[in-house]
């Protein structure tokens, strides 16, 4: 793996909200705050089963937060928030890279397929997205979002017939 993956707790962590800057807040659905979202998602579900929520370090220091739900087998990135002095230095990128290679690590479950809803007004996601693995799916109906599917590429075991 190529950072750390702590559990969020909105307790000890709440450097979180420093992170949600007048951009991030306008590119994600965090009107509210994170511990809020955070609040909500973890009693819709039950906490380390359908729901995750992941700090990352870089170097021993917090730079991105990530939120995970399971739904009917499928993964769904919920929030990804890069802290405003880490942004633009394709992060979000390699900790995407990073959780899709190590899941089984991180979450305890290997994800092979997962979905991610962008703001279309969030062309810096879109571009993380895309650079890990995801692939536009399509647009809400209202234009409103973007979704983005990603697949792991089944690995081959280099077995061939004889004939």
């Amino acid at each position: 793996m190529t950072y750390k993956w702590l559990n969020y707790n909105p307790d000890t962590m709440n450097f979180v909200e420093d992170w949600l800057d007048d951009e991030t807040v306008r590119v994600t659905g965090l009107d509210d705050g994170f511990q809020d979202f955070y609040e909500y998602w973890k009693n819709e579900n039950t906490p380390n089963r359908n729901f995750w929520c992941k700090v990352v370090y870089e170097n021993g220091a917090p730079f991105a937060v990530i939120a995970i739900g399971k739904n009917e087998g499928r993964y769904v990135i919920m929030e990804l928030v890069v802290a405003c002095y880490e942004r633009n230095k394709g992060k979000g990128t390699l900790l995407l890279k990073d959780l899709l290679q190590n899941s089984e690590n991180i979450l305890g479950q290997e994800i092979m397929t997962s979905e991610a809803v962008i703001f279309p007004s969030n062309p810096a996601s879109q571009r993380a997205f895309e650079k890990a693995g995801f692939i536009f799916s399509h647009a809400h109906e209202d234009g409103d979002a973007l979704y983005y599917t990603y697949t792991k590429k089944q690995k081959s075991h280099g077995f061939c017939s004889v004939t």
